[in-house]
């Protein structure tokens, strides 16, 4: 029986289960996010756990904190009341950089994890 972190190196290493794993933390985060900002902390934490290297997942922290916007900023568009939200000033500016820098600080988890398996 492989322990969790060998399964995690294994995800780490192969590009397709990554991106598998990187999905489904993004909808796990984007989830979690639209209940409380925290979650965007937590989603960027499971998005980061699936890259192999600290560089790595800190960029693809900040590529959540990017959907993030782009899903809230959608919501507004579908229901047609983009104009009004984008005219919020300072609070549209707070729900924009709130994702950018939880998914991106939540990614620095990946660097409390052990850099990989030495085979």
């Amino acid at each position: 029986m492989r322990s969790p972190l060998a399964t995690l190196w294994a995800v780490q290493r192969s590009a397709r289960q990554r991106r598998a794993a990187t999905v489904g933390a993004v909808l796990v985060g984007l989830g979690l996010g639209s209940v409380h900002w925290l979650g965007f902390v937590v989603g960027g934490a499971l998005v980061g756990v699936c890259w192999p290297s600290l560089r790595s997942a800190i960029a693809a922290g900040f590529g959540f904190g990017v959907v993030a916007v782009a899903v809230f900023l959608a919501r507004f568009a579908l229901v047609g009341t983009l104009d009004g939200a984008l005219g919020m000033g300072p609070l549209i500016a707070i729900a924009v950089v709130t994702p950018l820098v939880a998914g991106s600080l939540g990614a620095a988890v990946r660097g409390l994890l052990p850099a990989g398996e030495s085979e």
